[in-house]
């Protein structure tokens, strides 16, 4: 009984010191939960906000609808009724506010006062508008304002006038033009050629975003990468508005059409490049088609002076062989005669 009731007190004592402490280890870490819920709450947003699903593309987007556009304006003249659609080429680099204006001069005799006009680009027809007369009642001016972000928008863009006949006028929308240095170049086997293309002139100069060079020898389009090939490309690039081809070692295998394509944020354009490859004998070959037709001519004409000599000398011995035989026949002749006249006597 006396161990069993010492047992008992130890669990009692036991017991007693448990509960303060897992009270107090309670109430230490009820402050540490309480701020694990609040970095949770403070961080919450932020994690929200970086994984939405627009995506940075998204953001950039819409930065970019945003951003304020560089404002241009083109305007087409049209004098009277022309027979012809006038045309106006617009080069673009990168995106732009378009302002586009056709403005019909017409005599001030036309007692009309008002007008239909439409715009046209492709199929689509958009912009109807009734306009009167200007101030000093000679101009009939129709706008039409794009903001041009695409490529797809590159396109043209005509302005009708609604009378009899009807009046147009086209503006063509378009990337800088490439242009080549030289579009057709001969070379020869084992030499070196550089091709070089630009865009824009020497008061003009666009960057394009990129260049590249292609070759199609009518089986399809190559890429041209001089980093594969060391040996036989190289790039030469100066300015960012022209692009030069070096090919090294010719063979006839490079005769081909070459291709720089200039790359634009609004499209690209492209300038070809025709090389043709030849042999040192290839220049020769008119000359020695030449050296054996005389070769030719000399043979037949000693053939055709040999036979003429040996002709000329069976005729000679003919000759000589009719006179011996003729001179025979009179000695023959003389002899009958005076054989005759001695019996004779």
């Amino acid at each position: 009984m006396r161990g069993s009731g010492a047992v008992r007190l130890q669990l009692v004592l036991v017991l007693a010191l448990w509960g303060p402490a897992e009270a107090q280890t309670s109430e230490t870490s009820t402050p540490s939960e309480n701020i694990s819920e609040k970095t949770t709450e403070i961080s919450t947003p932020t994690t929200l906000e970086f994984s939405s699903t627009a995506g940075p593309s998204s953001t950039m987007e819409t930065f970019d609808e945003a951003e304020k556009l560089p404002s241009l304006n083109h305007n087409i003249i049209i004098q009277g009724f022309p027979k012809v659609t006038q045309t106006k080429s617009v080069t673009l680099e990168n995106p732009a506010e378009l302002e586009l204006m056709c403005s019909l001069v017409i005599s001030n005799s036309t007692n009309t006062t008002k007008m239909e006009t439409v715009w046209n680009s492709g199929n689509a027809t958009f912009n109807p508008e009734t306009i009167r007369r200007n101030e000093t009642r000679s101009k009939w001016c129709t706008r039409y304002t794009i903001k041009v972000r695409k490529e797809d928008q590159m396109r043209n863009y005509t302005c009708v006038y609604k009378t009899t006949p009807e009046i147009k006028a086209t503006f063509v929308l378009q990337v800088p033009q490439v242009h080549v240095k030289s579009e057709h170049i001969i070379s020869y086997v084992g030499d070196t050629v550089v091709f070089t293309c630009e865009v824009g002139n020497g008061t003009t100069h666009f960057n394009p975003s990129f260049w590249i060079w292609y070759s199609n020898n009518g089986s399809g389009e190559v890429v041209i990468n001089s980093t594969l090939m060391p040996e036989k490309y190289s790039f030469i690039q100066t300015h960012a508005n022209t692009t030069k081809l070096k090919i090294f070692d010719l063979s006839e295998l490079d005769t081909s059409s070459y291709w720089c394509k200039a790359v634009f944020l609004l499209g690209e354009s492209k300038g070809e490049v025709s090389l043709k490859v030849l042999t040192y004998l290839t220049p020769l070959k008119p000359f020695l088609v030449i050296a054996a037709e005389v070769i030719i001519l000399v043979a037949l004409i000693f053939i055709y002076e040999v036979f003429s000599k040996k002709k000329e000398a069976n005729t000679e011995v003919d000759k000589e062989f009719e006179q011996v035989e003729t001179l025979k026949s009179e000695d023959s002749n003389g002899v009958e005669n005076s054989t005759t006249r001695h019996r004779n006597i």
